[in-house]
């Protein structure tokens, strides 16, 4: 199996055959494309390609369709004839549907993850513990600038591990954001894992929200759960989980608890069977949203961008003058359309906002975030604080703060000479005694004169 190639559907020439694996794309396109019978485990083969090579008519279930060449490069398929050469070299007969069955089910149960989160969360950790790698790992930014992959078993699936560098975001602005950014978009995993810093939720969490509008399978790793225990602060996660649509599972990395659960909690997404995923829009306001709609409006003429990517997404990135996003949507037919819109619906939120719009995205995303806290996140520590604001406010006072600050002074002065003098007394008396013991003991000469001397120079 080893030698069994995985291609695309529109990687097939004519008259070959192809078993489905897996069905990539968003939206629409996703929904039509497996009502038509375009689902794992289905046989499928080419009819003929049109004459300019596009659509392409295939034969699956019994009928006839035609799709378009990049409709059918979103379908990921193992070819027959590989399948064949593979694990029957010389066998000259037909392939049977158990063999087919068995080789689609160890080639389809390939999950690829990537693991994406911000620097310093433990990220790195979980991927040298859940693999048995020993990565690097260093209390700084950027410490993983590359990609690094490793392979795990877990019950029938093999488990495909990407660790991403670390990032805060996905904008454009470093280059570990838009590799984090292109990796996903162009590799699409199928379960994407965010590390999440337990003790800096607020923070970690921006790049949830990013995740969220890409319209991905996500599954949170809540990790150094423990510290969050220990500062006496409570999450209800699960809670948390169902506002995102995202599932949440505690973790603390560098003593391998909940990897096991995480492991079975990204299966059971890959899968389907979680209850909690279900794909939300995060309400940026009713102005924000008129705008992401019009855009997303001209960015839906063009199929093959709305197959291969989360409309809603572009036209969120085109809002904050994203300009990779408007570099890979130049090719549009209405890339003009798309642009002058997209410029006119910035001046429109400039102007009623009185901000940049990447800064009205990002406080519009802050607001969703701190709204989901609100509701899921306390801090046991009230008591403390407030005393420790209550000490502060007295001490820092505009009129008592000057008697006491000299108050403090004085008795830092008169700490150090009343208590200072009795080691000074002692030193003193110290510094005789073994002049004294010196100039008994040592004969007469240079060497006793100037340690006798040093030791009765009195000191300033």
């Amino acid at each position: 199996m080893e030698n069994t190639k995985n291609l695309h559907l529109s990687d097939l020439q004519n008259g070959e055959t192809g078993i489905i694996l897996k069905v990539f794309g968003y939206g629409a396109f996703r929904k039509r494309i497996t009502e038509m019978g375009f689902v794992k485990g289905k046989i499928v083969r080419v009819i003929k390609n049109a004459p300019l090579q596009d659509p392409v008519e295939y034969k699956i279930m019994g009928y006839n369709v035609s799709l378009r060449r990049s409709e059918a490069a979103l379908i990921e398929v193992i070819s027959v004839n590989e399948t064949h050469k593979a694990e029957h070299p010389v066998f000259e007969g037909t392939l049977t549907e158990d063999r087919l069955k068995t080789t689609v089910g160890e080639k389809g149960n390939l999950i690829n993850i990537a693991l994406v989160g911000n620097p310093n969360c433990g990220k790195t950790t979980l991927f040298n513990y859940a693999s048995g790698s020993h990565e690097k790992v260093g209390n700084y930014g950027g410490v993983t600038v590359d990609a690094k992959e490793a392979t795990i078993k877990q019950n029938d699936y093999t488990l495909k591990i990407v660790d991403l560098p670390g990032t805060y975001s996905i904008t454009e602005y470093t280059p570990e954001e838009l590799f984090v950014r292109t990796h996903i978009s162009e590799n699409m995993p199928d379960v994407v894992i965010n590390v999440i810093d337990a003790s800096n939720l607020e923070r970690n969490l921006f790049l949830t929200t990013q995740l969220i509008d890409m319209n991905i399978k996500v599954v949170i790793a809540l990790n150094m759960f423990d510290e969050l225990e220990q500062q006496g602060k409570k999450l209800n996660y699960t809670e948390l989980g169902k506002m995102m649509g995202i599932p949440v599972v505690p973790t603390i990395a560098v003593r391998g608890k909940g990897l096991t659960e995480l492991i079975h909690k990204t299966i059971e997404v890959y899968e389907d069977k979680d209850p909690t995923v279900r794909h939300i829009h995060i309400n940026y306001g009713n102005a924000i949203e008129d705008s992401i709609g019009l855009i997303q409006k001209e960015i839906r003429k063009n199929i093959d961008i709305a197959n291969r990517f989360s409309t809603r997404y572009l036209a969120i990135k085109l809002l904050e003058n994203d300009k990779t996003t408007l570099k890979l949507l130049r090719g549009c037919v209405n890339f003009e359309a798309i642009s002058q819109r997209s410029q006119t619906e910035i001046r429109k939120l400039e102007k009623e906002y009185g901000e940049k719009s990447e800064t009205i995205i990002t406080d519009a995303k802050y607001g969703f975030i701190a709204g989901a806290l609100r509701e899921t996140y306390t801090e046991q520590t009230l008591k403390k604080d407030t005393k420790n604001r209550n000490i502060d406010h007295f001490l820092t006072h505009k009129i008592w703060g000057f008697p006491i600050f000299i108050f403090f002074m004085w008795l830092m002065f008169q700490t150090t000479f009343t208590i200072g003098s009795f080691p000074m007394n002692w030193i003193d008396a110290g510094v005789g005694l073994l002049g004294n013991f010196i100039s008994n003991s040592m004969p007469d000469g240079s060497l006793r004169d100037l340690i006798v001397g040093s030791s009765f120079s009195p000191i300033y």
